[in-house]
């Protein structure tokens, strides 16, 4: 009832605020809404539109804001919106406009093309329901329309519009109803008066409520007595609680939206705080504009996803088979639980999709909640006649606990103790003919990540980094009179570390990037980096600093490797009581290997932990304290810029998107301490802090309803940032011609993972994965493959992509910013297109470079 009181005076006082301010109807609508008084089109009107304009314009649409690039309208009676491209006159509509002639479409589908928000949840018996704003408050007319300058306010109301007679419970148990209700009526006329509006069933031993008996006076005969005996809100609660009415015909959700144009950007905003419904629903996620933009089947065009490098799904592709496209963005929470990976899936590092059209397309940025958001999309002819894309948003994540009782066991969820209450907002921006592609889509987005994030462009240098990775240290099981214990192995020296660089130096690579792994507290997987203290037998401290006087003598740049997120099982003073993360069910977070056998976690191994990220601050305090002290320019992020992480400690819940500010934060605190960051992966929200990114996505997942990859993650970033794939001798197929044409199409260069040691220190430990890391079977075929890249791509390193295209299967041609064009092959046979030939598995290079 309180809740249910908060919403209505919140209506109440947005109405009275707007009608203070001289608001028109069309400023504050609720519910259906009778005509203005003024014409359409005349200048007196605020919501007029012209003659021209309403030719295009639905039906029913009035004007609701405008700037200098767009316009802002609504519909008044459905709440739907529609955003008009000024500059290439285009619609863009929230819901599609002939949705009534779907001709797939029947009943809940058909219902759903009238959306804008829906949200899914559990109620208090664990049914998983859902609610939408059309069905459950446009229908019925509870909604709030309240216009501002630059947008719209629409105060959404969900739930069945409630009778009186919702006031008395359908149920209520013999035992109460005598002692709360019987007993306490003094009036034996009024006892009869309760008595026969209820049925006693005796072999459920409840009373249960008449409804046919409850109209007219006898509804209020009965409120009015129960009422004086005292049974009010809270024994009502109680009552429809115990027999599952609570989250039934009882739901009542508050959902405010927010429109507003923001330069050539539509924002769309829900603040999860301002979110209201009863504490028995657990909304497990929230969808927001699931039908923006939607194409039909007579329409040309391809969906872009966020699917590791990019991903497009072609319009009406027929691909109903295969499961709709759903992908969380920043990858997996290791702080929920996951028994079992079977497919591993590329991770989306980048917050954007989109839908391009033949003249036409719009892409949207997930700005807030992006790091509890996920991508959905899918086809016409399953579910509608549309083809979609749009975000959806965890609000409260779940888990499923098996209890056991001897031979019995059941299954109940398991809901994170708070949700998450922070902001959601999708900017929407519109491209024109000239910019409709996925590369338009980046070079927007890039615009964005400019003004909003600051990155800066690439200098020009002489030569392509050369990213190599150098693995210092490892944990080995050794045994000295059968007993097993953990011995330290050294994999490259700092001194060997030199000669690799010397040999690389001999064989014509330059600009190389070192990025060295397991320097400090004991190998590669080391403890918990509070502290530095640089590994001995690698040389220790002396050893690092003259590593360090080489490199920076010849020109090579040195980033020691540190992983913060997740910390190693032997981890030193890893205190798991106030450090580690917890799961939903309160157990510790822990990291287990998967096994290649079943694909479950190898609970054999020893664990390592998650660590919180409210204690990352401290930790990175004292890393780069020490840090510091060794004078080191550069560092590489292990984790910082490619895990996520919760915290679901019931004391204090840290969902992934407050843990993305806190790691923002260290990041900020790195790079004013270090002059350049290297990261890997390159999630959103770490790139700009990086010049360098390795591990960067360079393909997609490949899943089934999708149609081909595109490099869109590089054409955001290249001549902003310099990144890599994996390293070319990890690759599963290690075909090093396959990734050099990769690297061509993508401007990417080039990367190894190497050690000195012979390959057989690494035999029969947890490491070897790197059996191929050998320096010595590489750095030839490594040296030529850099020679010929660097002669390709040196000088276009600081430039943009300006187009990536298909021109036929198998062929792709990139072009840079200043006219340089390249042209691949990855087919096992020539392709001649346009006129030029370019030989089986080789490439093509044209255009004119200007300078």
């Amino acid at each position: 009832m309180k809740r249910r009181l908060a919403i209505i005076m919140t209506a109440v006082i947005i109405g009275c605020l707007l009608i203070s301010q001289g608001t028109n109807f069309a400023e504050t609508t609720s519910g259906p809404v009778s005509e203005p008084d003024s014409s359409p089109g005349t200048a007196s009107d605020p919501n007029s539109v012209g003659e021209a304009e309403a030719a295009d314009l639905a039906e029913g649409m009035e004007t609701a804001a405008e700037n200098e690039f767009l316009i802002l309208y609504v519909n008044p009676k459905t709440t739907e919106i529609a955003v008009k491209d000024k500059r290439s006159g285009a619609f863009w509509y929230s819901n599609p406009q002939d949705r009534e002639d779907d001709s797939v479409a029947t009943g809940y589908n058909k219902a759903k093309l009238n959306v804008q928000v829906e949200i899914s949840y559990f109620d208090s018996a664990g049914n998983s329901l859902k609610y939408d704003n059309y069905t459950h408050s446009v229908q019925n007319g509870q909604f709030v329309i309240g216009k501002v300058s630059d947008g719209l306010n629409i105060v959404y109301t969900l739930g069945e519009v409630k009778s009186d007679i919702d006031a008395i419970p359908k149920y209520i148990s013999e035992e109460r109803f005598q002692t709360l209700i019987l007993d306490k009526i003094e009036d034996s006329g009024d006892k009869r008066e309760v008595e026969k509006r209820f049925k006693h069933n005796k072999e459920n031993k409840r009373y249960e409520r008449r409804d046919s008996s409850f109209k007219g006076v006898g509804l209020s005969k009965v409120t009015k007595i129960f009422d004086q005996i005292g049974y009010n809100e809270e024994q009502r609660a109680i009552d429809k609680a115990a027999n599952g009415e609570a989250a039934g015909g009882d739901v009542s959700v508050r959902i405010p939206l927010h429109y507003q144009l923001d330069g050539e950007h539509l924002k769309v905003t829900v603040t999860a705080s301002e979110l209201e419904y009863p504490d028995s629903m657990k909304i497990q996620t929230l969808s927001l504009l699931p039908f923006f933009g939607a194409s039909g089947r007579e329409d040309e065009g391809y969906t872009l996803v966020p699917d590791g490098s990019g991903s497009l799904i072609r319009f009406n592709n027929e691909k109903t088979y295969a499961a709709p496209f759903r992908t969380a963005l920043y990858g997996t929470d290791s702080s929920m639980s996951q028994l079992i990976r079977i497919q591993k899936e590329e991770t989306a590092r980048l917050p954007v999709f989109g839908m391009k059209y033949e003249d036409r397309a719009f892409v949207a940025i997930i700005e807030e909640g992006d790091a509890v958001a996920a991508v959905e999309a899918d086809v016409s002819g399953r579910l509608n006649d549309y083809n979609t894309v749009s975000p959806s948003f965890t609000i409260h994540n779940l888990e499923e606990v098996t209890l056991t009782n001897g031979w019995r066991s059941s299954t109940v969820k398991k809901f994170q103790a708070e949700p998450f209450q922070g902001g959601i907002t999708v900017r929407y921006g519109f491209l024109g003919a000239e910019e409709a592609s996925y590369s338009g889509m980046a070079g927007h987005y890039r615009d964005y990540l400019i003004k909003q994030a600051g990155i800066a462009r690439l200098t020009e240098e002489e030569n392509m980094p050369f990213y190599v990775e150098l693995i210092g240290g490892i944990q080995k099981k050794k045994f000295f009179l059968g007993i097993p214990y953990n011995a330290y192995e050294p994999l490259t020296t700092f001194e060997q570390a030199e000669t690799v660089l010397a040999q690389m130096q001999d064989q014509g690579i330059g600009s190389i990037k070192l990025r060295y792994s397991g320097w400090f507290n004991d190998g590669i997987n080391h403890n918990l980096p509070k502290s530095i203290k640089v590994d001995k037998k690698l040389g220790g401290n002396k050893g690092l600093n003259d590593l360090a006087a080489y490199a920076d003598a010849n020109r090579i740049s040195l980033f020691p490797d540190a992983a913060f997120l997740e910390s190693a099982p032997q981890a030193d003073g890893f205190k798991k009581s106030n450090l580690a993360s917890r799961l939903i069910t309160g157990k510790l977070a822990q990291v287990y290997p998967y096994s290649t056998a079943d694909f479950r976690q190898d609970n054999e191994q020893e664990p390592g932990y998650v660590l919180s990220p409210k204690a990352l601050p401290n930790i990175v305090d004292g890393f780069m304290g020490d840090y510091g002290k060794l004078q080191l320019t550069g560092m590489s992020l292990r984790d910082l810029g490619s895990k996520l992480n919760s915290d679901f400690n019931r004391s204090e819940v840290i969902d992934r998107e407050e843990a993305k500010g806190i790691i923002h934060e260290q990041l900020k605190v790195m790079s004013g301490s270090v002059q350049e960051l290297m990261v890997e992966g390159g999630n959103a929200y770490a790139a700009p802090y990086a010049r360098h990114i390795v591990n960067a996505p360079m393909t997609s997942s490949g899943f089934n309803i999708t149609d081909e990859s595109v490099p869109f993650f590089q054409l955001v970033y290249h001549g902003y940032v310099h990144y890599a794939g994996s390293a070319w001798n990890m690759a599963n197929d290690q075909d090093s011609a396959f990734n050099f044409l990769k690297a061509l199409e993508t401007g990417s260069a080039l990367h190894y993972t190497w050690f000195f040691a012979d390959s057989s220190a690494i035999m029969m430990t947890e490491y070897d994965h790197l059996y191929s890391a050998d320096y010595r079977r590489w750095i030839e075929e490594a040296a030529q493959r850099y020679r010929e890249l660097n002669d390709v791509l040196h000088d276009v390193q600081s430039q943009t992509i300006a187009d990536h295209r298909k021109l036929v299967d198998g062929v792709y041609q990139t072009t840079f910013e200043k006219g340089k064009s390249i042209i691949v092959n990855y087919n096992d046979s020539a392709a001649t297109v346009d006129g030029i030939k370019v030989g089986a598995n080789n490439y093509w290079v044209g255009g004119e470079t200007q300078r």
